[in-house]
């Protein structure tokens, strides 16, 4: 499978290395699209524009994606994870409330009580990864960074979430870090064995919640804590210093802050109000943060080729790269089809539109996916009937095409 996904970064990659001829080699005409044709059901075709994050908790969670611009890629931390985790610990990555699913999956304490204990937070964003693709092999490799209004406020929430979260877990156990004797540690506990680590840690105005799952462990009954507490010492390493450079917004001045960076957020196809393809808060990233929802090193080498800059999430997603060339790779690689991916049929009157199916063993996978591009934006939407991904890779065409008139 691997070796199915990196044959999709050299096609990629093949398709900008022939768009690079001389500097008077005319760009990819665009295709003669009727929109009047396209069938769009009942979605939204024009982009919508975004002002400033007026509302205080919309503004929150745009501080939240900002973050995620900054928080090293999990990979980055720890060069042993380099998969993607379970698409139940990837979705909802903003977080602007302790008692939210993001934090309910990974702590002992109910959100209530974490609440109470971290007066001043903002928000928080958590980056995920995996040491195997098969999940029994692997140890899952976590940080939650929660942003407060100010350094106090931060210092005096790493141990109070700390205690309140080890009390709610009874029997666990004390660990300590020589290198960082500030941060709440402790070993968890399961049926009989101890196989996960949570750490509080303040640095600045954040606070960073480690946490590690060793499948191997669980499965094996054998412990080795000091194992888990060096794969703890690597996010405490890699994290506060790139946090500090992280640009400080006075709380007051939150929602002065632009929700959108580039119009790209307004351009992408918004989703309906019950979408099992949802995967998270809508938002517009860099390079880096886009990163944070698509991981892997064969996304990071196609970003990095086709030069893309901003990826946004809403209904669907879009990629802006460096030109049409750069668009065009990203699909390339985006909408490869392999044993699990099936070609299937395009949206009528949308021929540069593709479209493949799941059909591998995921349970829970969404069915169908579809991508298109328009000059430098490449696009993909995601629906379990096919029908619906057509629908939406069409309206979404036509918001792209509406947002350059």
């Amino acid at each position: 499978m691997r070796a199915m996904r990196w044959a999709g970064v050299a096609a990629a990659v093949a398709v900008l290395t022939a768009a690079c001829g001389s500097d008077t080699d005319p760009a990819p005409a665009e295709p003669v699209i009727d929109l009047a044709k396209l069938d769009t059901g009942n979605l939204p075709t024009q982009p919508k524009h975004y002002d400033k994050a007026t509302d205080p908790q919309l503004a929150r969670i745009v501080q939240a994606e900002r973050l995620a611009n900054y928080i090293p890629l999990p990979v980055e931390v720890n060069p042993e994870v380099r998969h993607a985790a379970p698409a139940m610990s990837t979705a909802v990555r903003p977080f602007i409330d302790l008692d939210s699913r993001p934090v309910k999956m990974r702590t002992k304490a109910d959100g209530a009580t974490l609440n109470a204990a971290a007066p001043g937070f903002l928000s928080g964003f958590v980056t995920t990864g995996c040491s195997d693709p098969v999940p029994s092999l692997s140890y899952e490799f976590e940080n939650l960074v929660l942003m407060f209004t100010d350094e106090a406020a931060a210092a005096a929430a790493a141990p109070a979430l700390g205690q309140a979260d080890f009390d709610a877990a009874p029997g666990s156990q004390r660990l300590r870090i020589d290198k960082y004797p500030d941060a709440f540690v402790y070993l968890g506990t399961g049926t009989d064995v101890n196989a996960s680590v949570r750490s509080w840690y303040a640095t600045g105005r954040f606070v960073i919640l480690s946490y590690v799952w060793d499948n191997v462990m669980a499965e094996t009954k054998v412990s080795d804590p000091a194992k888990l507490l060096a794969r703890v010492q690597l996010s405490l390493d890699a994290l506060p210093p790139a946090l500090a450079k992280f640009p400080a917004v006075a709380p007051d001045q939150l929602t002065e802050e632009p929700v959108d960076l580039d119009g790209v957020l307004g351009r992408t196809l918004p989703t309906v109000a019950v979408d099992q393809s949802e995967r998270g808060i809508p938002g517009v990233y860099d390079r880096h943060g886009g990163l944070q929802l698509f991981p892997g090193d064969e996304t990071a080498a196609v970003f990095e080729q086709a030069g893309v800059d901003r990826v946004s999430f809403n209904g669907g997603s879009v990629f802006r790269a460096r030109d049409a060339a750069g668009a065009a790779a990203v699909v390339v690689a985006r909408a490869e089809t392999s044993r699990t991916f099936r070609p299937a049929d395009s949206p009528a009157n949308l021929p540069n539109a593709q479209c493949r199916k799941y059909t591998g063993p995921q349970q829970l996978a969404i069915s169908h996916y579809c991508f298109v591009t328009y000059g430098r934006y490449a696009a993909e939407v995601a629906a379990n009937q096919l029908l619906d991904a057509q629908q939406r890779i069409s309206a979404q065409y036509a918001m792209l095409v509406n947002a350059d008139r």
